[in-house]
């Protein structure tokens, strides 16, 4: 239930923070590992890494207004793959940052970059590629939704590890 009522904060806040920011920019929110974050080993449990990137892409589609192209053209974003590097585990009540950035894309993909930090040091990071779908969930070129929000501009390269996704998930679907 904790989900539900971040999720709200985060959509009332982006709503009402700066609409159409860069693409290029990272978005940051602090948030605080709360009891029911927990594992029995009380450390915030691993799946909650995977939720709090969600939080943050929601955040960051908001702020940049995909969420409104993707919603005009009917399309929607699907997580391909997703991976997930936990260098040093957050515990209660420990406050820390969320940030959230779009790497690029390619002709399939939108490679989106999640960080985690407490203090400047890095707890965990998680890669995401998604890919854009219209209602009979055919593929949709990740430019044709950059060019509906009118923005000019080209993908940066992509760096390593989202290729390596990327080839991966060519390799699974052959």
């Amino acid at each position: 239930m904790n989900l539900f009522f971040r999720r709200l904060w985060v959509i009332l806040t982006a709503a009402f923070a700066a609409k159409n920011a860069p693409l290029d920019q990272s978005f940051t929110r602090t948030y605080r590992v709360w009891l029911t974050d927990q594992d029995m080993f009380m450390h915030m449990t691993n799946s909650r890494y995977l939720s709090f990137s969600d939080l943050a892409r929601l955040n960051l589609l908001i702020r940049t207004g995909m969420m409104n192209a993707l919603r005009k053209n009917k399309w929607k974003l699907e997580i391909c793959a997703q991976t997930r590097t936990i260098t040093r585990m957050l515990k209660t009540p420990n406050a820390f940052q969320m940030s959230c950035e779009i790497e690029g894309w390619s002709d399939k993909y939108i490679a989106f970059n999640h960080e985690f930090t407490r203090r400047g040091r890095t707890h965990a990071a998680v890669n995401t590629l998604m890919r854009v779908t219209d209602e009979q969930g055919r593929a949709v070129a990740p430019q044709l939704l950059i060019d509906t929000m009118r923005w000019v501009q080209s993908s940066p390269e992509l760096p390593e590890p989202f290729i390596g996704l990327a080839q991966d998930l060519e390799t699974a679907a052959s």
